[in-house]
């Protein structure tokens, strides 16, 4: 992990994310690269169940929630603030969008705390995709509730990696006159454990697109929830099932869970693609290159950090245009793109991979290049120096 720099001082991160489903992602510990530039951090999740503060390095996981979401929601104000008194935080920082105006009113009123607000997500595009809000709220009311996050920030903080976020955060009436774009943002590295697992698997050597191989596995990373479009992706695997063009068998494996996996078991057996589909569950985040590695490509209709963890794999990627890849990535380039919604095209995309092999190791290639550029601690503590300046 990389030493004390820069000005030191103590960093409040915070948001309404449930402790215990981010301690069971299992990749909360990026979050230890902060240390590159505060003597102490500290991560506060205002919901899911309590639990004891958990540390590693000068990082501590805080849970302030109660067992009941309102409740924690009605009093995360006053949890915060108490919280903030006692650790006495030099800079704050949050990515919730929704509900930052709120959680966040004590420390600006009585500590006159300037908020940086990091999104990570673009409401607009969710609501298109899957007709629901972030938080289960009307659309209409956390709109509005948005807004008032944006007002109440003192700085918008984004990261050249993200791609559309820029566009999307330079347009925005409420946010472009407070935004700053910097070269790394945390959210966006992979943990120590997974740096260091993959340079252990690197060391062992890996192949992409062996075109000798049997099976051509490709792999999905992330929550199976329904706004993830994860349902796609079993429509994908049925158009491949009954592509002329597939020369080799061609499987999906699913790492992840959530409340969609019911459904997406069930479809797939509708879709007679159930022995075409694996569901493996949660992965630990530094047991992830294993499997990364071991496969031939990355199928991503909506994922952020497990693509970019893809990336650094050299894993050639077939995806959505949208969201934060969209002007990021470039089509036959650095990943295969196609329309959102268009499961037939991510189809055909994966098919021409699994016979392509020239094509695969091309992308391979790019894309490795690219993520080595973007998402790596490298250049964590000038981004953060930037990004907390004179805040």
């Amino acid at each position: 992990m990389t030493g004390v720099n820069g000005k030191g001082g103590t960093l409040l991160s915070f948001g309404i994310n449930r402790f215990d489903e981010m301690l069971a992602k299992g990749n909360v510990w990026y979050v230890r690269h902060y240390e590159a530039y505060f003597q102490r951090v500290y991560v506060v999740y205002l919901t899911g169940l309590s639990s004891r503060d958990i540390t590693d390095g000068t990082t501590t996981l805080v849970s302030l929630g109660k067992r009941n979401t309102f409740l924690s929601l009605l009093f995360a104000p006053i949890s915060l603030y108490i919280f903030a008194k006692r650790v006495r935080p030099t800079n704050y920082l949050t990515a919730d969008l929704v509900f930052s105006w709120w959680t966040a009113c004590l420390l600006r009123i009585l500590f006159r705390a300037r908020i940086i607000l990091m999104p990570v997500c673009m409401p607009e595009l969710i609501y298109n995709i899957s007709g629901k809000s972030l938080s289960g709220m009307p659309i209409a009311l956390e709109r509005l509730f948005t807004a008032w996050s944006f007002r109440c920030a003192a700085t918008v903080l984004t990261g050249h990696g993200f791609g559309g976020f820029v566009n999307w955060l330079s347009s925005h009436p409420l946010s472009k006159r407070k935004l700053v774009v910097v070269d790394t943002i945390v959210d966006s590295l992979p943990t120590e454990g997974f740096l260091n697992r993959l340079d252990q698997v690197n060391a062992g050597g890996h192949t992409i697109g062996a075109a000798h191989e049997p099976v051509f596995e490709i792999v999905y990373v992330g929550r199976l929830h329904r706004e993830k479009l994860v349902g796609d992706l079993i429509k994908m695997m049925a158009v491949i099932a009954k592509s002329s063009g597939a020369r080799r068998q061609i499987m999906l494996t699913l790492i992840g869970e959530g409340p969609e996996q019911s459904f997406l078991e069930e479809l797939a057996s509708q879709l007679e693609v159930q022995g075409a589909v694996k569901f493996i569950g949660v992965i630990p985040n530094h047991q992830l290159p294993d499997y990364l590695c071991k496969a031939k490509a990355f199928v991503s209709p909506l994922t952020g950090t497990s693509l970019r963890e893809a990336a650094l794999c050299g894993l050639p990627i077939v995806a959505y245009n949208m969201d934060w890849i969209e002007g990021l990535f470039k089509h036959e380039e650095t990943a295969l793109l196609v329309s959102p919604g268009d499961y037939e095209g991510l189809a055909q995309q994966v098919v021409r991979l699994s016979t392509d092999e020239k094509l695969c190791k091309q992308l391979s290639a790019n894309v490795k290049d690219l993520a080595w550029r973007l998402w790596t601690p490298r250049g964590v503590c000038e981004s953060l120096q930037q990004a907390f300046k004179g805040n």
